[in-house]
């Protein structure tokens, strides 16, 4: 009767470790599809704003960075058109989908049950669809603003670049956990 019970207890002990790893996924699955669907939302708000609205928008984002740059560089910089556009598509492009890219592939990452591939293609099929999305639907129905398929291939590389550093890291970390255990299993 005892052995009985001490099996049931460690089966039970083992489901309650289980559920918690789950609840624990669970969580940061929902903590992450918060923070992705907010930032989508974001910018899906941004893109509806007018051109006029952009420009000065993007004008007052040069101004820091040219700051920021001149205090560095201990050099003047000339905020011109030309700086503007730059600014606007390194920092409101680029850098916004290099952060949506790094949240974006932590989510679909957390499904272990996927395969790893299909992750990575889920991850990459949406972030390029949202770059077309915002630029051919948004920014084209929206007063002053052009749609450009430059815009999608920077928005695109933004979220390729911090992914691919991601993926890379990932698969080193992996390769030397494998290696640390076939050398632990020799032993």
């Amino acid at each position: 009767m005892i052995l009985f019970y001490v099996i049931i207890k460690k089966k039970y002990i083992k489901k309650m470790v289980f559920i918690m790893k789950n609840k624990k996924l669970l969580f940061m699955q929902i903590v992450l599809l918060i923070i992705y669907l907010s930032m989508l939302a974001f910018f899906m708000y941004e893109c509806f704003k007018t051109g006029e609205e952009a420009s000065k928008q993007a004008a007052g984002v040069a101004n820091v960075v040219a700051d920021v740059q001149s205090a560095i560089t201990q050099k003047p910089v000339v905020v011109d058109n030309n700086y503007k556009v730059l600014v606007s598509k390194l920092v409101g492009h680029y850098a916004y989908f290099c952060i949506l890219g790094l949240v974006s592939i932590l989510f679909y990452m957390t499904f272990k049950r996927l395969k790893p591939i299909f992750r990575i293609i889920l991850h990459f099929g949406i972030g390029f669809i949202f770059a077309l999305i915002t630029e051919f639907v948004a920014e084209a129905i929206t007063k002053g603003r052009n749609a450009s398929i430059v815009d999608v291939f920077i928005d695109f590389g933004g979220l390729a670049t911090i992914s691919m550093i991601y993926i890379i890291i990932y698969y080193i970390l992996r390769y030397k956990n494998n290696k640390k255990e076939i050398i632990k299993n020799d032993n």
